[in-house]
């Protein structure tokens, strides 16, 4: 296994004149060797992430397991330390790195951008690699019904022995949406059955209004219900008034009064005596 450190030999480079991007403060001073990044305190900065691996093999693990949930399966952290070794191991197509030769994750540390190449510095750089990349892979998982861990299982029935199982009370007692659909599902049932009675009601006493509520219920419209019976809007009137009629006694539990037979004008004496 390769050393993590190695003698500096070859002279410091002079950075002064270089231009760093966002650049803070004075750069700590590191030199090259043999393609490496040499850092001030003797840290060789692995060429790629094949020597990183081999020079830290348990790197990634050991970072998952400090900045994962503590509750976390023993499976998901494997998931995730191999998510992360992939991420380090191949730049995205599209990286603009590539078109510098660059293929790796690793290869693409800067000392001019982190104002030095030794060991503090370069574990940082990997650090916040590792922790973006984390961050948008707990984000897309938290959109995952299925992996979201603040969600309940829905059975039939509850299970003791499985907290997060839920069975449909619970949603019940416990969801206003739910609690909304089933209050309306109620109201609609007994407002069904309260019609179903009031129509029981008007076939025994009087069955011809059934084809005012008939009518009423088809096109819900008083000029449409006329035409619908054949009739028109005048009688049509006199037709629902016997249905609100009925309506009064139904409610009251009185019995309904017998109709009263269609007005008819009486003709003048002078139209008498022309006819």
């Amino acid at each position: 296994m390769q050393s993590n450190t190695v003698a500096v030999e070859n002279p410091h480079i002079n950075l002064p004149n270089l231009s760093v991007e966002n650049q803070k403060g004075e750069c700590d001073p590191f030199t090259v060797r043999d393609c490496r990044y040499v850092g001030n305190d003797g840290f060789v900065v692995p060429r790629d992430f094949k020597e990183f691996y081999e020079r830290f093999p348990d790197y990634v693990r050991t970072w998952v397991s400090k900045h994962a949930d503590r509750l976390a399966p023993k499976e998901d952290l494997e998931d995730w330390t191999q998510d992360l070794m992939i991420h380090l191991y191949h730049l995205p197509q599209r990286s603009r790195y590539r078109e510098a030769g660059k293929k790796d994750i690793v290869e693409t540390f800067d000392p001019l951008r982190h104002y030095g190449a030794n060991e503090a510095r370069f574990r940082n750089y990997m650090n916040l690699c590792l922790a973006n990349r984390f961050r948008t892979m707990h984000s897309k998982r938290m959109k995952d019904a299925l992996c979201c861990r603040r969600n309940l299982s829905l059975d039939g029935q509850s299970d003791v022995e499985h907290p997060q199982s839920v069975d449909d009370r619970y949603c019940h007692s416990h969801s206003a949406y739910l609690e909304r659909a089933a209050n309306a599902a109620e109201k609609q049932a007994r407002d069904g059955a309260f019609l179903r009675e009031f129509v029981d009601f008007v076939r025994r006493e009087d069955p011809k209004a059934l084809f005012t509520i008939e009518a009423l219920l088809t096109t819900r419209a008083h000029g449409e219900a006329a035409d619908f019976l054949g009739i028109t809007e005048r009688e049509f009137v006199r037709t629902r008034a016997r249905l609100v009629q009925l309506g009064k006694c139904f409610l009251t539990g009185e019995s309904a009064p017998k109709q009263r037979r269609p007005y008819k004008r009486r003709a003048s004496n002078e139209f008498k005596q022309l006819a």
